[in-house]
């Protein structure tokens, strides 16, 4: 058997791996400048509703505004029938409070019941006090709310404020 010298596998490894460098650097350059880049076209074949049918999407959410704001957490039923007993705990809402909106939302597993849309915690609490008397499991919570609608009579300064108004102005020409 022939015997191999250390000296002898230490320059064969070497030069294994010097050969593997080169070959490596060999392959991407040749890969880098024999590829193009690939340009592709694709044409989408829709039927002509499905664009009217984003448009109106796009329009109902440039309308629809939410703000961050507060809402009171009547219940939240999970398992069997649980969307029924939410749509009726909504419905028992709507009757007590008729001036109040209330909401149903499903958050996998559970149906959460709400009501109200209050832009603080302070506007929420008077029917939080009403609602907690019936229901002991009631929270107020931070959630997105519809914007407030804002009339006419909302947008007057109230009569003492232009009263104060009319008393600086007649001060400052005395």
């Amino acid at each position: 058997m022939v015997q191999l010298n250390s000296e002898y596998i230490i320059i064969y490894i070497l030069y294994m791996r010097n050969f593997c460098i080169y070959l490596i650097v060999f392959v991407l350059l040749f890969v880098g400048w024999t590829s193009q880049p690939i340009r592709a076209q694709v044409e989408v074949i829709a039927d002509g509703r499905l664009q009217t049918i984003l448009e109106k999407h796009v329009e109902y959410n440039s309308m629809a505004k939410t703000i961050k704001g507060f809402r009171i957490k009547v219940a939240t039923f999970t398992g069997e029938g649980a969307k029924s007993k939410a749509f009726r705990l909504k419905e028992e809402l709507l009757k007590l409070y008729p001036e109040q909106r209330s909401y149903v939302f499903f958050d996998e597993p559970n149906f959460n019941v709400k009501i109200g849309d209050y832009p603080t915690r302070l506007d929420a609490y008077a029917t939080f006090l009403q609602i907690k008397e019936q229901v002991s499991t009631a929270l107020i919570v931070q959630d997105y709310i519809n914007s407030p609608i804002i009339d006419e009579y909302d947008l007057k300064s109230p009569e003492y404020f232009e009263q104060e108004l009319e008393n600086d102005t007649d001060t400052q020409q005395n």
